[in-house]
């Protein structure tokens, strides 16, 4: 009985410090750290979401963009912060991609984060330049078949979701299509566009005024169902190919090792930022989607994201070193 007695006091114990340690969670200002360059949807979520915590937890939470090495150098920068919950990570498919695209990267994409949250998934598009004599998914599998390694497409650099995205739909549709890399999205677009390469696939924020002005064609949605910024745009499910969705889920991370208290406070306020009107109206008019899978859920997926990604790469063929 006494022995009983002690465990319960030492539960109830614990229990109260985490409460407290949540309460006076967080201390000091925070930051969270986005491994790609600003104005790219991840630097737009996280900055729209660091806005409002700023207000939620009444501390300056600032946004910084470490871009290199496909995420790598945010993510290490990241880890090198203290372990307190004061700064977080902003992840996306790269995360989880570059463990197969290189032979030796200084973190563990399940073992080393801890997922607070899923705040938005961001669909890719099938695009075509204007003076690509092709107006339809079935009609590009129809040309491509005829004319193997012959059909361009251009991507934002080896082994993105630029790249691996379009090489998974060759495969699905039982195509060769001809890679041209770029050093960066924006010139991959402006070269299909101006009809310099026949194909792209980029995310639907970046195509859907150049869509709307006529300087490139919309052909698929990668997601599975259509996206409301391009309600008219059949997915590639829907176009006759099966399996070549393309998705880019974005998470607010920590470290694996983040205190109970602060984690807890952290998902709590996040998740309710993400249920706001504001926040749909944010998703809404940049063409992202909205994360459907409960914290509790989403926890969970890093294995299921890492087996996805590393199969595309495979796909792909695509290594960095």
């Amino acid at each position: 009985m006494c022995l009983l007695l002690i465990r319960t006091v030492a539960i109830l114990l614990a229990m109260l410090g985490m409460t407290a340690l949540a309460q006076d969670f967080p201390w000091k200002p925070m930051r969270i750290i986005v491994p790609t360059s600003v104005a790219t949807t991840s630097d737009l979520t996280a900055r729209f979401i660091a806005e409002q915590m700023t207000k939620e937890l009444k501390v300056s939470v600032v946004v910084e963009n470490k871009s290199g090495a496909n995420g790598i150098l945010g993510v290490t920068e990241f880890l090198a912060a203290p372990h307190d919950g004061h700064t977080l990570l902003l992840t996306n498919s790269s995360l989880y991609a570059n463990p197969t695209l290189y032979k030796k990267i200084p973190y563990d994409p399940v073992k080393d984060f801890r997922i607070l949250v899923g705040v938005n998934q961001v669909f890719l598009i099938m695009v075509a330049s204007p003076s690509f004599n092709v107006n339809s998914i079935r009609q590009l599998v129809e040309y491509a078949k005829e004319r193997p390694n012959q059909v361009t497409y251009a991507s934002a650099s080896i082994g993105s979701s630029t790249h691996t995205g379009p090489e998974l739909f060759a495969s699905r549709a039982g195509i060769k299509l001809r890679h041209i890399p770029y050093k960066g999205g924006a010139q991959a677009i402006v070269d299909v566009s101006g009809g310099h390469v026949n194909i792209a696939m980029t995310a639907v924020p970046t195509a859907a005024p150049l869509v709307a002005s006529g300087k490139l064609k919309a052909l698929a949605v990668t997601g599975p169902h259509r996206s409301a910024l391009l309600p008219d745009v059949p997915t590639l499910a829907e176009s006759g190919i099966a399996g070549a969705e393309v998705i880019s889920k974005q998470s607010i991370v920590a470290s694996v090792d983040i205190p109970e208290g602060a984690a807890a406070r952290l998902t709590v306020v996040i998740s309710r930022i993400l249920n706001t009107p504001e926040y749909a109206k944010f998703l809404a008019s940049n063409g992202i989607e909205k994360e459907l899978i409960p914290p509790e859920f989403y926890s969970k997926i890093g294995a299921d994201e890492l087996k996805r990604w590393a199969e595309m790469v495979n796909i792909s063929g695509a290594k960095i070193d």
